[in-house]
């Protein structure tokens, strides 16, 4: 007998091409977002760190999600209720979660350095943007903790509130509940953490089994709050040591 699927019953995109018209349309307005920022830090001669640059891009996100899922009934009220109640679990959760992440985030270091072994130079030369972004990133984001603690504070609040939020209900309770409910387990991680890793640019590759694990830890809980609160460890650990290192 087939296992029934855990996401029956769950409201979200009726079929891929709507599901790709929705993803289409929060690119579109990722670009116009990011381009209106651009033209902000051209015509004021602050640069923005990356955390503060993506504040209108994901509020355009969660504009569009929030009225998808409203439209298909979903209750914003009754949701933020009952994570209110399943809170303190929830956050158990996700700190069992988050020793899970580490053991993936070794395991991707180790192919790298396997990688690196055979490849040499040519693995350096295709992870150089990554690494050229990574740099420069570390050094903006540093810049603004030494300058500013209010622009500090919108870093933390962008990069461990809004940012986990806003890709967990797109990507996990959006894009891969849409897939799920007509595709097995592993078909659906893959798109979805492709998709995932490809709204990050350059860090596509390193980006990609962390959105598989993070559809893989929705699978197993179909808690967002669960995921949300991962994604801000996650997130935390990371701008900790591009700040402190």
């Amino acid at each position: 007998m087939e296992e029934k699927n855990p996401f029956d019953g769950i409201k979200t995109c009726g079929n891929f091409s709507q599901l790709w018209r929705l993803t289409a349309l929060i690119f579109l307005c990722q670009v116009a977002a990011s381009t209106a920022v651009a033209f902000f830090e051209r015509r004021s001669g602050i640069e923005l760190s990356p955390f503060e640059a993506m504040i209108p891009a994901l509020l355009a996100t969660a504009l569009i999600s929030r009225v998808l899922l409203a439209g298909l009934g979903v209750s914003r009220r009754a949701a933020l209720a009952d994570w209110s109640r399943g809170a303190a679990s929830d956050l158990k959760k996700a700190f069992k979660y988050f020793a899970g992440y580490l053991l993936v985030l070794i395991c991707v270091l180790a192919v790298l350095l396997a990688a690196y072994w055979f490849l040499g130079d040519g693995l350096a030369k295709v992870m150089k943007p990554l690494s050229d972004k990574n740099v420069r990133e570390d050094g903006l984001l540093q810049g603004v903790a030494a300058v500013s603690r209010l622009r500090f504070l919108l870093v933390l609040f962008s990069a461990c509130a809004l940012a986990p939020a806003v890709e967990e209900i797109f990507f996990r309770r959006i894009v891969y509940s849409a897939i799920r409910l007509k595709k097995g387990f592993w078909f659906s991680a893959f798109w979805s953490g492709l998709l995932f890793a490809v709204f990050h640019g350059a860090a596509a590759p390193v980006i990609l089994p962390a959105g598989m694990y993070l559809c893989w830890v929705y699978e197993r809980e179909r808690r967002l709050p669960v995921n949300i609160l991962l994604h801000s460890l996650i997130n935390l650990s990371m701008l900790a040591l591009k700040v402190l290192i």
